[in-house]
């Protein structure tokens, strides 16, 4: 083999190797240019799309929604557009019918495309909360079309260079070498990204014409590159312009949000209050009527059972001394009445009298203490029929006390077991069926708190409140106790812990409001899984 062949064959091997790199380069980096582009145009379009129709999302207004989609469908790019709610129902569609109605594959990259459509999605969010999302799908035709023309030009550029290089080379072997040298500087340039890089044309052969071809090439990459720039920086700052404008938009809704939910908690406070206050009052008329209606029946019960008591008392006497007569009887006597004294004995023996003697006594002093008990109800309800009174008057706390725990006394005994404690208390001015409802509200709270059957304490002491006088009541319990988080919330009027229907969340803030109506204090302690105490002070003086 000659010299010249190796020179041949080495500089069109040269030559080769070369192009190869040079358009592999050059493809490679416009391939991720136009790649890059178009996923950033897409991601454009898609944030823009969703920023232009959040407000439509959230007040749910379908038409415009429809104008949005027709509006975006005119780019000839966007081939189909979805819209869907949080609770992903379909709002809005537009598009390719086929590619609407096909299950929905998101692509993350162009190269995880593969039947020529960009699948996306956005999410429309305010202020992190997801109100809905997007789906669009965009054609990658036209960029799959442009790196197909690139490649194809490509090709035909290193045809035309080989096909030269195998023509010429055996003339301008040395000329060949070292313009090999300046293309393949200049390919190491454009392969590092350097587009502004032009290839040095000296002479008017083919070298010379695929050195302009590829001055040429990347004078246009560089063109489309600026381009794409310019636009996506431009539809940056629409975008920009468009989310001040939504931002504005969205404070102004939030504000006007705020003050309607500030106004409607107010309102519905307001409605509980009132529908507490008509229930107490409803209530006292009920407990009124109930122990008007109970008392006078109860009291002839009462009355009679005493008389009754006393009647047997004279029937059990007269039998005593018939016994007592018919036992002192001579043997004659006896023998006369025998059959009369057996027909007796037998009547007392098959009715067991002397059962009946002791029982029926029982029997009547179980139901007189009955009525005793039906008294004690009779009195809880009548406090609580002056549950909306405002009267002020004279109370012995420890006697107000005794009475809630009687009128409780039917769930107290099959939740737990109630331990009292009374000191002796000076008389306290205040309105004792308000007092009492209190009272009832922390007992029948304690008796939920205790799932197990525990311990209720009770008691009360001399205590002080703003260095003046004032009696102190705590009521603990051994339930669950209170989370510290919840401590600062508990008198907060609707906050409560207890499942939904189970509670309004009412009762220790009415609880707090009168204890305070009273010039009184009331504060909590509990640990959790031991147990909770409320203390009550009220002041004695008027």
């Amino acid at each position: 083999m000659s010299l010249r062949l190796k020179t041949i064959l080495g500089v069109s091997l040269i030559e080769a190797v070369l192009l190869a790199i040079l358009i592999t380069s050059v493809l490679n980096y416009m391939q991720l240019a136009n790649e890059e582009s178009l996923e950033n145009h897409i991601a454009t379009t898609t944030t823009l799309f969703a920023t232009t129709t959040k407000d439509a999302v959230l007040s749910y207004d379908l038409a415009s929604l429809e104008t949005f989609v027709e509006e975006i469908l005119k780019n000839k790019d966007v081939l189909y557009v979805r819209i869907f709610s949080s609770d992903n129902n379909l709002l809005a569609s537009g598009g390719d019918d086929q590619l609407v109605n096909m299950p929905f594959l998101i692509d993350q990259h162009y190269h995880d495309v593969t039947d020529s459509v960009y699948d996306t999605e956005s999410l429309i969010t305010v202020d992190g909360i997801i109100y809905g999302r997007i789906e669009i799908g965009i054609s990658t035709a036209k960029t799959e079309q442009s790196i197909t023309e690139t490649r194809q030009l490509a090709a035909a550029i290193a045809l035309i260079e080989m096909f030269l290089v195998a023509l010429f080379s055996f003339f301008l072997g040395i000329y060949l070498t070292k313009q090999l040298k300046v293309l393949r500087n200049s390919a190491r340039k454009i392969a590092e990204g350097d587009l502004n890089h032009k290839i040095e044309v000296k002479a008017k052969d083919e070298i010379g014409e695929v050195a302009h071809s590829f001055n040429k090439m990347i004078n246009s990459l560089n063109q489309a590159n600026q381009q794409s720039t310019a636009y996506h920086q431009e539809i940056l700052e629409l975008n920009k312009s468009l989310e001040d404008r939504v931002a504005r938009r969205t404070q102004k809704i939030e504000e006007q949000k705020d003050k309607l939910e500030s106004a409607y908690k107010e309102l519905k406070l307001t409605q509980k209050q009132l529908v507490q206050s008509e229930k107490m009052a409803s209530i006292g008329q009920l407990a009124a009527g109930v122990a008007h209606e109970i008392n006078n029946p109860v009291a002839f019960v009462k009355s009679n059972l005493s008389s009754l008591d006393n009647y047997i008392k004279t029937y059990q006497e007269v039998i005593d001394q018939h016994q007592k007569i018919l036992d002192n009887l001579n043997h004659d006597i006896k023998s006369t009445l025998k059959n009369e004294i057996d027909l007796l004995e037998h009547y007392a023996e098959e009715n067991d009298l002397d059962f009946i003697n002791e029982d029926i006594v029982t029997l009547v002093k179980e139901s007189i203490n009955g009525t005793d008990r039906i008294e004690e109800i009779v009195k809880g309800l009548k406090i609580y029929s002056r549950a909306s009174d405002d009267l002020i008057e004279e109370c012995d706390i420890n006697e107000c006390l005794q009475d809630t725990i009687k009128m409780l006394n039917n769930e107290l005994k099959y939740s737990c077991d109630v331990v009292t404690q009374w000191d002796t208390l000076p008389i306290c001015h205040c309105n004792r069926s308000k007092i009492t409802q209190v009272f009832t509200n922390l007992i029948i709270n304690a008796t939920h708190a205790m799932e197990e059957k525990g311990t209720l304490t009770i008691s009360t002491a001399l205590s002080q409140l703003s260095d003046k006088p004032a009696v102190l009541i705590k009521i603990s319990d051994t339930g669950k106790g209170i989370p510290p988080e919840n401590l600062s919330k508990l008198f907060d009027p609707f906050f409560t812990t207890k499942p939904v229907g189970q509670g309004t969340g009412l009762g220790l803030s009415i609880s707090h409001g009168i204890i305070e109506d009273h010039s009184g204090a009331i504060n909590v302690e509990s640990e959790v899984g031991k147990g909770t105490c409320f203390n009550i002070l009220l002041p004695t003086g008027n």
